[in-house]
């Protein structure tokens, strides 16, 4: 890969639309996903797997869904519960920019945990007598 090219490459947005033919699951790249309480973002020596030339992460990304101090939540009670990424997150294959698909608000939630039966009992998603 030229050097301009790879300039070029690196300063755009992350794109899951560009790696989508390569039909990886999210926990490829995102290894906590299942398992943790946050996804993350891959380590520069997984992108390194496919882009060896790559120095270092320089990916322009920032964090897209965020989730107030006071509210738990994790990826991996989720995840157990069988939720599909796509569920909050949509169809990140067919983005060009990651964008919110589902708010993470606590009206989204309970909408969400009344439509699959999930309990929506306070202390599920925070920790009371604080």
């Amino acid at each position: 890969m030229s050097f301009t090219l790879a300039l070029l490459l690196f300063a755009l947005p992350f794109s899951h639309q560009r790696h989508a033919a390569m039909k990886l699951k999210c926990t490829a790249c995102h290894a906590t996903a299942e398992t943790g309480a946050q996804a993350g973002f891959p380590a520069l020596a997984k992108c390194q797997t496919c882009h060896p030339e790559m120095a270092e992460r320089k990916i322009p990304s920032a964090r897209v869904y965020r989730v107030k101090d006071f509210v738990l939540f994790a990826h991996a009670r989720h995840s157990q519960a069988k939720v599909e990424c796509a569920t909050c997150h949509g169809e990140v294959y067919q983005m060009e920019t990651l964008k919110v698909e589902r708010p993470v608000t606590m009206a989204a939630c309970v909408a969400c945990h009344k439509e699959r039966k999930a309990t929506i009992a306070c202390n599920v998603c925070h920790e009371l007598g604080q």
